[in-house]
């Protein structure tokens, strides 16, 4: 019975006050009868937010339909964090992660597993994140990773005793995968020789993980950690381990990583290599994004302002893709060209509401629609 989650009283409406004003204006808003989906694949995460809501609380779901109360819970939730509302998000969490704390701890195994077993594994994650916030943010959440980490140790060890290979993997996965969260997290804490140490201790054998897709992705984000912490030899072994297995799934995929692999030069102060990569990358590849914005940015590190300018402004313009790195490099050049940068980032305020009008450009941009005043850095 979860009729405790369906109180209006525990929702709020998603704050607006950040917001650009363009992005609020009433010409740029959805029907009220929208449905979630179509505000989720049109990235108007405000509304979703609200939605989600509206629908929990509307009385046409069971209290006992479990499934469907966490998807919107976890909606609710996630739309939330992606709208720079984490505070929020973590307020109206707390009733569902009392609730189970509560429920898990009266039940033991098998029962306990069963039961946990209903709420999404995205959800436990996104939960676990926001059941850190507050003091001592990065700690607690390392406490609760280490925990998951050995709920997955002993459900991989029940699947592997009762040869059941696909739950098996799974696990061994989510263990790789919990194992590179801690690692950021402990970066995010300023613990950089504690994220070395750790990272060193995290197999890079990935012959657990089934897919070679989820292999490659596993190296992409273990090389972005060692490329904060600096260590650019790790970084190009890692890179390296993973290249054979990219040629053999998803392209993008090989394209990230050749990207990455570029990127590893700009940090070991070869910025000519940088530039030399990512320009053959483009010649192939002229309208990918990530490599034309990674190569706007090397561009910068040769002296190449003007250039690295007007590539960042054509991402917008004539590829109409919007993500916020871009703009917060495109304002940043501004600021460097510009006595009138306050201008010129307006203008950019008003480009990317124009973008946004188009229904039928859903999955081009990333990043919800509402666009924050601090993301043009105004």
């Amino acid at each position: 019975d979860l009729s405790l989650l369906l109180r209006p009283s525990l929702y709020a409406p998603v704050p607006t006050a950040h917001i650009a004003a363009p992005f609020l204006d009433a010409s740029h808003q959805p029907a009220p009868d929208t449905d979630l989906e179509v505000l989720l694949s049109h990235r108007r995460f405000i509304h979703a937010a609200d939605k989600a809501t509206d629908i929990l609380t509307s009385g046409s779901v069971s209290p006992s339909s479990t499934p469907k109360i966490l998807e919107l819970l976890y909606t609710r939730f996630s739309c939330l964090v992606i709208c720079n509302q984490t505070a929020l998000a973590a307020k109206e969490a707390k009733p569902l992660i009392e609730l189970l704390a509560r429920e898990s701890a009266t039940y033991t195994r098998p029962y306990r597993e069963v039961f946990l077993s209903q709420v999404p594994w995205s959800l436990r994650l996104l939960l676990l994140k926001l059941q850190g916030q507050g003091a001592d943010v990065h700690r607690r959440t390392i406490m609760g990773l280490y925990a998951l980490s050995t709920e997955c140790r002993t459900l991989a060890a029940k699947a592997k005793a009762e040869s059941d290979d696909a739950s098996f993997a799974m696990w061994k996965a989510r263990l790789h995968d919990l194992g590179l969260r801690v690692a950021g997290e402990l970066l995010e804490m300023g613990e950089l020789e504690t994220a070395k140490r750790h990272l060193d201790t995290l197999s890079s054998d990935t012959s657990n993980i089934d897919a070679e897709e989820e292999k490659v992705k596993m190296c992409i984000r273990k090389t972005l950690l060692l490329l904060k912490l600096g260590d650019t030899r790790a970084a190009e072994q890692c890179l390296a381990s993973a290249s054979s297995a990219a040629a053999r799934t998803d392209a993008d995929l090989d394209i990230q990583l050749q990207v990455l692999t570029a990127l590893s030069s700009l940090y070991s102060s070869s910025p000519t290599t940088a530039l030399s990569s990512l320009s053959s990358l483009a010649a192939t590849h002229p309208s990918h994004p990530l490599i034309s914005h990674n190569l706007a940015i090397t561009h910068l590190y040769t002296n190449n302002v003007v250039l690295a300018s007007e590539m960042l402004e054509a991402l917008v313009s004539r590829d109409e893709i919007v993500f916020p790195t871009l703009l917060f490099n495109l304002c940043t050049m501004h600021e460097l060209r510009s006595d009138k940068a306050r201008d010129r980032k307006l203008d950019l305020v008003d480009a990317v509401v124009g973008l946004g009008d188009d229904g039928a450009r859903e999955g081009k941009g990333v990043g919800g629609f509402e666009k924050a005043m601090a993301e043009f850095k105004l």
